[in-house]
């Protein structure tokens, strides 16, 4: 969800080197309980372009664009995990850094909608960074719906936008996508590109990179679920 999302957002910007290989992909994926707790998996891949950001993690620089160390990434990564586990309704946090194949996964369990959203803020707000106050999530449990409210942060554009048109190609095969699984069936849903899985119990979305760093995509969303 949002707060797992944020965790790997920073981890990109540290880990600058995506934004220079051919391809990459981020995965959310939530299992939510009747109660509103669940566990969340977050995946930053970039395995498609292992060799490419091999060779770019030997560089101090590229482009004037910093390489960090994987010291300086585990260290990032560990102050973030910090936090996470900080985090009161946050539980069993586990995370892996694999620098053979460059797939980062963060988990954790979650007690309530709530102690994620709060997370989101804490994390936000450690990094000075806005996108915690972009993205939250509402569960209403008689109601039997789960709504993902997402504002279009301008400032993501325009970083966008420093980029060279050169540069900007390396996003074309890069996805965001996000997986949640239900323990009842889902009744419909509102997001264009979402969908419904087969027996009804989760609901799958995949956007381009692209399209959610320029405004094009939305990841708001309200599903209804049967009681």
């Amino acid at each position: 969800m949002k707060n797992i999302k944020i965790f790997f957002q920073l981890l990109t910007l540290s880990f600058t080197c995506c934004l220079l290989t051919s391809c990459f992909d981020f995965v959310e994926d939530i299992d939510l309980n009747d109660n509103g707790s669940g566990t969340i998996k977050a995946t930053l891949n970039l395995s498609k372009s292992s060799t490419k950001v091999a060779s770019l993690m030997k560089l101090k620089s590229v482009n004037g664009i910093k390489i960090p160390t994987k010291e300086q990434i585990r260290s990032e990564t560990e102050d973030m995990i910090r936090i996470l586990k900080n985090t009161e309704g946050i539980s069993q946090v586990q995370y892996n850094l694999d620098f053979k194949n460059y797939i980062a996964t963060v988990s954790c369990s979650f007690t309530s909608i709530n102690a994620l959203n709060a997370f989101s803020k804490a994390l936000g707000t450690h990094f000075k960074s806005s996108l915690g106050n972009n993205n939250s999530y509402h569960y209403n449990i008689k109601a039997g719906t789960f709504t993902r409210s997402y504002t279009y942060s301008a400032s993501i554009g325009k970083e966008y936008a420093k980029i060279s048109q050169n540069d900007k190609k390396y996003f074309d095969d890069a996805y965001y996508t996000q997986i949640i699984r239900f323990n009842k069936s889902v009744k419909s849903q509102m997001h264009t590109n979402a969908k419904v899985s087969s027996n009804a119990k989760a609901v799958f979305l995949k956007l381009k990179a692209t399209d959610l760093v320029s405004g094009k995509a939305s990841l708001a969303n309200t599903i209804f679920l049967n009681n």
